[in-house]
């Protein structure tokens, strides 16, 4: 039986613990002169309590609108449901993407995540992880930043057995889940495309880094040249991360080049548009005189003028599949440190911006 439950004490927590916002397991245990443990355990359904006991806590927990500390039970069970996830930058639509992807399933299964930006900084990158584990997270899905070459930080989570995933970019000789794109398989299908519309003057704006996924693409971008026995041109190679500004001098050197290039794969669709403004303003046509070819999708793109053909890269679906691998690290399913490569493909998506398949080509 429940001892001497005073219902003026009773009221008396009831004002204490409005004035704070909320009631707490130390609440409800002090109004039923009951241990704290005795109250979790009723709440859960869990271990031997009285059923009296046990109405009256949920009768109690009912009426004071209780809610369970998410971190107190995560010190009780070690555990906190939450999941750190690394991204390069806030800007792109593609990593919005991304996030959006893990947000959404991360609820639907109960989980919460703490989101940290790297701004492509190892430094910055090293710090989010740091913060993370600050924070207790239960695991750690991360794209590394462009430039890095010490995987130091991340030989540190495998020692200290933290799960972790990398999404989008490869680390190289590590061991670990990574949930990527075929860009190599992407770039080849592009170039092929532009081969098949009478594009041979191929240009690649491209970040060629360790890490950037330009690497595979200028890989893919050199192994369709040798398919189509087109020649390479290192003048038609612009390498770099490229913003607004470096996009319209890169269009620039390119523009000035003898010949021409009849087409330029961009690394993603801001570069498109900004290369597509300066081919206007020098007064090129597209995609008469020249063909433009992005990647990522982005929503404006199919607004552009003309539209842009582009890489749909399923960066939702790369975002659902790593906290999907994340969350069969936690339950167990699959061990924390393997060799776990999930490939998705791409999509080219074929709008104005590209010339139409030459019909003797499209014949052979």
């Amino acid at each position: 039986m429940l001892q001497n439950i005073n219902f003026t004490t009773l009221g008396m927590y009831f004002f204490t613990f409005m004035k704070r916002g909320q009631a707490s397991l130390k609440d409800i245990a002090k109004a039923l002169n009951i241990s704290i443990s005795t109250v979790s355990r009723a709440l859960r359904g869990m271990g031997e309590v009285k059923p009296e006991t046990r109405k009256a806590v949920l009768e109690l927990a009912d009426e004071w609108k209780y809610k369970p500390n998410p971190l107190a039970l995560a010190l009780l069970k070690d555990k906190t449901n939450t999941i750190g996830v690394i991204l390069p930058e806030i800007e792109s639509y593609y990593f919005a993407s991304i996030l959006k992807g893990i947000n959404e399933l991360a609820l639907e299964r109960g989980y919460r995540i703490i989101t940290c930006y790297s701004n492509e900084s190892v430094e910055g990158e090293k710090r989010a992880i740091d913060d993370l584990l600050f924070s207790r997270v239960d695991g750690i899905i991360a794209c590394p930043a462009n430039d890095l070459v010490d995987f130091s930080h991340y030989d540190y989570l495998q020692r200290e057995l933290v799960p972790f995933v990398h999404i989008d970019r490869d680390c190289p000789g590590l061991q670990a889940h990574k949930v990527l794109t075929n860009n190599f398989n992407a770039t080849k299908s592009v170039v092929n495309y532009l081969y098949s519309t009478g594009c041979k003057r191929i240009a690649l704006i491209a970040n060629l880094d360790l890490l950037a996924v330009g690497r595979q693409r200028y890989e893919g971008y050199i192994d369709a040249l040798k398919d189509n026995n087109l020649p390479f041109d290192r003048d038609l190679i612009i390498h770099g991360n490229l913003g607004t500004s470096t996009s319209e001098e890169a269009t620039k050197y390119l523009l000035a080049l003898s010949p021409l290039p009849d087409s330029i794969i961009c690394n993603n669709d801001s570069v498109a548009m900004a290369v597509m403004k300066m081919i206007k303003e020098r007064g090129y046509s597209i995609p008469d005189d020249i063909s433009i070819v992005g990647f990522s999708d982005d929503p404006f793109s199919s607004f552009l003028e003309p539209s842009l053909t582009t890489v749909a890269q399923p960066a939702y679906l790369i975002g659902m599949k790593a906290l999907e691998v994340m969350l069969d690290i936690l339950d167990e399913k699959i061990p924390i440190i393997i060799e776990n490569r999930i490939v998705v493909d791409s999509a080219l998506k074929v709008r104005k911006s590209t010339r139409p398949i030459l019909k003797e080509v499209n014949n052979l």
